[in-house]
Protein backbone atom coordinates (compact mmCIF):
# COMPACT_ATOMS: atom_id res chain seq x y z
CA UNK A 1 0.00 0.00 0.00
CA UNK A 2 1.84 3.35 -1.10
CA UNK A 3 -0.74 6.04 0.49
CA UNK A 4 0.04 7.84 -2.51
CA UNK A 5 -1.62 10.32 -5.15
CA UNK A 6 -0.90 9.84 -8.74
CA UNK A 7 1.30 11.52 -10.43
CA UNK A 8 0.29 14.85 -11.88
CA UNK A 9 -0.03 13.73 -15.96
CA UNK A 10 -2.38 10.53 -14.51
CA UNK A 11 -4.54 13.15 -12.60
CA UNK A 12 -4.99 15.19 -15.63
CA UNK A 13 -6.00 11.81 -17.75
CA UNK A 14 -8.29 10.91 -14.88
CA UNK A 15 -9.86 14.40 -14.85
CA UNK A 16 -10.49 14.87 -19.01
CA UNK A 17 -11.49 10.84 -19.22
CA UNK A 18 -14.12 11.93 -16.81
CA UNK A 19 -15.06 15.16 -18.36
CA UNK A 20 -15.19 14.87 -21.96
CA UNK A 21 -18.26 12.04 -20.70
CA UNK A 22 -20.19 15.38 -20.35
CA UNK A 23 -18.58 17.36 -23.56
CA UNK A 24 -19.12 14.10 -26.06
CA UNK A 25 -22.93 13.89 -24.76
CA UNK A 26 -23.81 17.60 -24.81
CA UNK A 27 -26.00 19.39 -26.83
CA UNK A 28 -25.34 22.23 -28.66
CA UNK A 29 -26.72 24.63 -25.87
CA UNK A 30 -24.08 23.43 -23.27
CA UNK A 31 -21.41 21.88 -25.19
CA UNK A 32 -19.47 25.13 -25.09
CA UNK A 33 -19.99 25.74 -21.36
CA UNK A 34 -18.37 21.99 -20.68
CA UNK A 35 -15.12 22.80 -22.65
CA UNK A 36 -14.77 26.24 -21.09
CA UNK A 37 -15.13 24.89 -17.46
CA UNK A 38 -12.45 22.05 -19.06
CA UNK A 39 -10.15 24.96 -19.70
CA UNK A 40 -10.31 26.65 -17.23
CA UNK A 41 -9.75 23.89 -14.57
CA UNK A 42 -6.77 22.98 -16.55
CA UNK A 43 -5.80 26.31 -16.67
CA UNK A 44 -6.21 26.83 -12.52
CA UNK A 45 -3.76 23.43 -12.31
CA UNK A 46 -0.91 25.26 -14.04
CA UNK A 47 -1.27 28.81 -12.34
CA UNK A 48 -1.45 27.00 -8.73
CA UNK A 49 1.51 25.02 -9.61
CA UNK A 50 2.91 28.00 -11.22
CA UNK A 51 2.44 30.01 -7.84
CA UNK A 52 3.51 27.08 -5.90
CA UNK A 53 7.30 27.81 -7.71
CA UNK A 54 7.88 31.50 -6.28
CA UNK A 55 5.87 30.85 -3.37
CA UNK A 56 5.20 27.76 -1.14
CA UNK A 57 7.41 25.52 -3.31
CA UNK A 58 5.93 22.49 -1.96
CA UNK A 59 7.92 19.17 -2.33
CA UNK A 60 6.70 16.51 -4.67
CA UNK A 61 3.88 15.21 -2.19
CA UNK A 62 2.19 18.03 -1.42
CA UNK A 63 2.51 19.68 -5.29
CA UNK A 64 0.42 16.54 -6.24
CA UNK A 65 -2.13 17.52 -3.73
CA UNK A 66 -2.30 20.72 -4.54
CA UNK A 67 -2.63 19.46 -8.48
CA UNK A 68 -5.47 17.63 -7.50
CA UNK A 69 -7.19 20.34 -5.12
CA UNK A 70 -6.78 22.71 -8.37
CA UNK A 71 -7.33 20.23 -10.96
CA UNK A 72 -10.85 19.36 -9.71
CA UNK A 73 -11.65 22.56 -7.72
CA UNK A 74 -14.94 22.99 -10.40
CA UNK A 75 -15.74 19.40 -10.89
CA UNK A 76 -19.20 20.37 -9.79
CA UNK A 77 -19.80 22.49 -12.68
CA UNK A 78 -20.24 19.47 -14.98
CA UNK A 79 -22.98 17.96 -13.34
CA UNK A 80 -24.41 21.12 -12.53
CA UNK A 81 -24.39 22.09 -16.26
CA UNK A 82 -26.16 19.10 -16.49
CA UNK A 83 -28.93 19.26 -13.75
CA UNK A 84 -29.46 22.54 -14.26
CA UNK A 85 -28.89 24.04 -17.78
CA UNK A 86 -26.31 26.74 -16.33
CA UNK A 87 -23.87 27.45 -13.75
CA UNK A 88 -26.01 29.95 -11.89
CA UNK A 89 -25.33 28.69 -8.34
CA UNK A 90 -28.98 29.98 -6.48
CA UNK A 91 -30.28 27.58 -8.98
CA UNK A 92 -28.68 24.66 -7.45
CA UNK A 93 -31.36 24.42 -4.36
CA UNK A 94 -34.09 24.44 -6.18
CA UNK A 95 -32.59 20.69 -6.89
CA UNK A 96 -30.37 19.68 -3.52
CA UNK A 97 -31.59 20.50 -0.83
CA UNK A 98 -28.88 21.93 1.84
CA UNK A 99 -26.41 22.70 -1.25
CA UNK A 100 -25.25 26.62 -1.03
CA UNK A 101 -23.46 26.58 -4.45
CA UNK A 102 -21.06 24.25 -6.82
CA UNK A 103 -18.29 24.04 -4.21
CA UNK A 104 -20.69 22.04 -2.32
CA UNK A 105 -21.56 19.72 -5.36
CA UNK A 106 -17.98 19.21 -6.31
CA UNK A 107 -17.16 17.44 -2.57
CA UNK A 108 -20.10 15.54 -3.77
CA UNK A 109 -19.14 14.42 -6.96
CA UNK A 110 -15.23 13.81 -6.87
CA UNK A 111 -16.32 11.48 -3.85
CA UNK A 112 -19.34 9.72 -5.20
CA UNK A 113 -18.79 9.41 -8.49
CA UNK A 114 -15.60 7.21 -7.57
CA UNK A 115 -12.70 9.96 -8.77
CA UNK A 116 -11.04 10.14 -5.46
CA UNK A 117 -10.85 6.18 -5.25
CA UNK A 118 -9.00 6.60 -8.89
CA UNK A 119 -7.17 9.46 -8.03
CA UNK A 120 -5.76 8.24 -4.33
CA UNK A 121 -6.21 4.04 -5.19
CA UNK A 122 -5.01 2.66 -2.18
CA UNK A 123 -5.93 4.55 0.96
CA UNK A 124 -8.76 7.34 2.01
CA UNK A 125 -6.58 9.48 3.82
CA UNK A 126 -6.57 12.56 1.83
CA UNK A 127 -10.51 12.70 0.88
CA UNK A 128 -11.44 14.57 4.05
CA UNK A 129 -8.79 17.47 2.95
CA UNK A 130 -9.46 17.72 -0.59
CA UNK A 131 -12.92 17.62 -0.25
CA UNK A 132 -12.93 20.72 2.06
CA UNK A 133 -10.90 22.62 -0.37
CA UNK A 134 -13.35 22.26 -3.02
CA UNK A 135 -16.11 23.13 -0.84
CA UNK A 136 -14.32 26.30 0.32
CA UNK A 137 -12.73 27.14 -2.59
CA UNK A 138 -16.31 29.07 -3.54
CA UNK A 139 -17.02 30.88 -0.56
CA UNK A 140 -16.02 33.67 0.95
CA UNK A 141 -14.37 33.72 4.10
CA UNK A 142 -12.63 36.50 5.60
CA UNK A 143 -10.66 33.88 8.45
CA UNK A 144 -9.23 32.16 5.62
CA UNK A 145 -6.38 34.26 5.11
CA UNK A 146 -5.36 34.14 9.88
CA UNK A 147 -2.52 31.74 10.52
CA UNK A 148 -0.72 31.72 6.62
CA UNK A 149 2.31 32.15 7.95
CA UNK A 150 5.64 31.81 6.18
CA UNK A 151 6.98 29.87 8.88
CA UNK A 152 4.05 27.19 8.38
CA UNK A 153 5.23 27.18 4.77
CA UNK A 154 8.40 26.62 5.39
CA UNK A 155 7.84 23.90 7.82
CA UNK A 156 6.09 21.82 4.85
CA UNK A 157 9.22 21.32 3.42
CA UNK A 158 10.12 18.71 5.89
CA UNK A 159 6.97 16.97 6.44
CA UNK A 160 6.06 14.10 4.06
CA UNK A 161 3.06 14.34 3.30
CA UNK A 162 1.37 11.14 4.40
CA UNK A 163 3.68 11.69 7.89
CA UNK A 164 1.84 15.00 8.33
CA UNK A 165 -1.82 13.30 7.81
CA UNK A 166 -1.11 10.34 9.92
CA UNK A 167 -0.07 12.40 12.68
CA UNK A 168 -2.51 12.75 15.83
CA UNK A 169 -0.06 16.14 16.45
CA UNK A 170 -0.33 18.36 13.48
CA UNK A 171 -3.81 19.51 13.10
CA UNK A 172 -2.93 23.36 13.32
CA UNK A 173 -0.64 22.66 9.84
CA UNK A 174 -3.57 20.63 8.60
CA UNK A 175 -5.42 23.39 9.21
CA UNK A 176 -2.70 25.88 7.50
CA UNK A 177 -2.12 23.63 4.29
CA UNK A 178 -6.08 23.80 3.57
CA UNK A 179 -5.67 27.54 3.88
CA UNK A 180 -3.10 27.94 1.91
CA UNK A 181 -4.05 25.39 -0.62
CA UNK A 182 -7.47 26.82 -0.92
CA UNK A 183 -6.51 30.96 -1.56
CA UNK A 184 -3.53 29.93 -3.92
CA UNK A 185 -6.79 28.19 -6.07
CA UNK A 186 -9.29 30.79 -5.84
CA UNK A 187 -6.50 33.58 -6.50
CA UNK A 188 -6.08 31.74 -9.40
CA UNK A 189 -9.37 30.86 -10.35
CA UNK A 190 -9.75 35.35 -9.99
CA UNK A 191 -6.72 35.37 -12.13
CA UNK A 192 -8.77 33.49 -14.91
CA UNK A 193 -11.97 34.99 -14.67
CA UNK A 194 -10.13 38.53 -15.05
CA UNK A 195 -7.78 37.28 -17.79
CA UNK A 196 -11.14 36.88 -19.66
CA UNK A 197 -13.09 39.83 -18.92
CA UNK A 198 -10.00 41.84 -19.83
CA UNK A 199 -9.51 40.09 -23.17
CA UNK A 200 -13.02 40.60 -23.57
CA UNK A 201 -14.21 43.98 -23.43
CA UNK A 202 -16.38 45.45 -26.13
CA UNK A 203 -14.18 47.64 -28.57
CA UNK A 204 -15.11 50.95 -28.43
CA UNK A 205 -16.68 51.73 -25.82
CA UNK A 206 -15.86 55.81 -25.60
CA UNK A 207 -18.19 57.23 -23.82
CA UNK A 208 -18.69 60.66 -21.63
CA UNK A 209 -20.76 58.60 -19.05
CA UNK A 210 -19.72 60.33 -15.70
CA UNK A 211 -19.02 58.06 -12.61
CA UNK A 212 -20.75 59.02 -9.70
CA UNK A 213 -19.27 60.15 -7.06
CA UNK A 214 -20.70 57.34 -4.46
CA UNK A 215 -19.46 54.73 -6.34
CA UNK A 216 -16.08 56.12 -6.98
CA UNK A 217 -15.49 56.46 -2.72
CA UNK A 218 -17.04 52.54 -2.32
CA UNK A 219 -14.36 51.57 -5.31
CA UNK A 220 -11.35 53.26 -3.08
CA UNK A 221 -12.69 51.71 -0.50
CA UNK A 222 -12.61 47.93 -1.83
CA UNK A 223 -16.60 47.81 -1.06
CA UNK A 224 -18.07 48.54 -4.85
CA UNK A 225 -21.48 47.02 -5.57
CA UNK A 226 -22.05 43.96 -7.71
CA UNK A 227 -22.65 44.60 -11.23
CA UNK A 228 -26.78 43.67 -10.36
CA UNK A 229 -27.01 45.81 -7.61
CA UNK A 230 -25.13 48.86 -9.42
CA UNK A 231 -27.85 48.38 -12.30
CA UNK A 232 -30.98 47.86 -10.01
CA UNK A 233 -29.49 51.89 -8.54
CA UNK A 234 -29.71 53.10 -12.00
CA UNK A 235 -26.07 53.93 -11.68
CA UNK A 236 -24.87 51.66 -14.57
CA UNK A 237 -22.76 52.55 -17.57
CA UNK A 238 -20.16 51.75 -19.33
CA UNK A 239 -17.15 53.83 -17.66
CA UNK A 240 -18.77 52.10 -14.58
CA UNK A 241 -17.94 48.58 -16.12
CA UNK A 242 -15.13 49.82 -16.25
CA UNK A 243 -14.65 51.18 -12.57
CA UNK A 244 -15.98 47.48 -11.81
CA UNK A 245 -13.27 45.66 -13.78
CA UNK A 246 -10.29 47.14 -11.90
CA UNK A 247 -11.44 46.88 -8.64
CA UNK A 248 -11.18 42.93 -9.43
CA UNK A 249 -7.81 43.54 -7.50
CA UNK A 250 -9.65 43.87 -4.10
CA UNK A 251 -10.79 40.63 -3.95
CA UNK A 252 -7.30 38.74 -4.61
CA UNK A 253 -5.38 37.53 -1.15
CA UNK A 254 -1.62 36.61 -2.61
CA UNK A 255 0.78 38.74 -3.62
CA UNK A 256 1.95 36.42 -6.04
CA UNK A 257 -0.94 36.41 -8.31
CA UNK A 258 -1.50 40.33 -7.87
CA UNK A 259 2.22 40.73 -9.44
CA UNK A 260 1.00 38.53 -12.52
CA UNK A 261 -1.53 41.10 -12.97
CA UNK A 262 1.10 43.95 -12.94
CA UNK A 263 3.68 42.35 -15.11
CA UNK A 264 0.42 41.42 -17.40
CA UNK A 265 -0.87 45.19 -17.40
CA UNK A 266 -4.33 44.20 -16.99
CA UNK A 267 -5.12 47.15 -15.08
CA UNK A 268 -3.61 49.26 -18.07
CA UNK A 269 -5.13 47.25 -20.53
CA UNK A 270 -8.58 47.98 -18.88
CA UNK A 271 -8.01 51.47 -18.80
CA UNK A 272 -6.70 51.61 -22.67
CA UNK A 273 -10.32 49.88 -23.68
CA UNK A 274 -11.70 53.22 -21.89
CA UNK A 275 -10.32 55.21 -24.31
CA UNK A 276 -11.14 58.18 -22.00
CA UNK A 277 -10.06 60.82 -19.47
CA UNK A 278 -13.13 60.26 -17.12
CA UNK A 279 -12.01 56.81 -16.14
CA UNK A 280 -8.20 57.81 -15.39
CA UNK A 281 -8.32 58.78 -11.99
CA UNK A 282 -10.09 55.18 -10.67
CA UNK A 283 -7.13 53.76 -13.17
CA UNK A 284 -4.27 55.87 -11.30
CA UNK A 285 -5.58 54.76 -8.08
CA UNK A 286 -6.11 50.88 -8.67
CA UNK A 287 -2.37 51.12 -9.97
CA UNK A 288 -1.40 52.82 -6.66
CA UNK A 289 -3.26 50.13 -4.82
CA UNK A 290 -1.60 47.51 -6.21
CA UNK A 291 1.60 48.42 -5.56
CA UNK A 292 0.62 49.07 -2.21
CA UNK A 293 -0.85 45.74 -1.61
CA UNK A 294 2.46 44.28 -3.15
CA UNK A 295 5.05 46.51 -1.43
CA UNK A 296 3.05 46.68 1.62
CA UNK A 297 2.53 43.23 2.68
CA UNK A 298 4.64 42.39 5.67
CA UNK A 299 6.13 38.83 4.56
CA UNK A 300 5.43 38.96 0.82
CA UNK A 301 2.48 36.51 0.64
CA UNK A 302 -0.66 37.60 1.67
CA UNK A 303 -2.26 40.92 0.96
CA UNK A 304 -2.58 43.50 3.51
CA UNK A 305 -5.98 44.02 2.92
CA UNK A 306 -7.41 47.76 4.32
CA UNK A 307 -10.36 47.93 6.68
Amino acid sequence: MTMDIKKIDEQVNEFKNYTNQYINSADEKTVNGYKDKQAHSLFVMDEALLVDAIFTEYNESFKKLLALESLFHDIGRFEQLKVTGSFRDNELRDYYKNMDDHGDLGAIVIKEHGLLENLIPDVRLYDEEVMKVIKLHSKVNDDLLNGIMRDYILAFKNYDLKELFLSSKSEKEKDILTKVNTSIIQDVDRLDIFRKIVKGIWVPMVTEDRIDPELFELFKQGKLPSMNEIKAAGKWNANVGHLVRMSFINQMSLVPVLMKIRNENLIEKVYNASGNDIVKPAYEYAKEELERAIESSEDGIVVNKRR
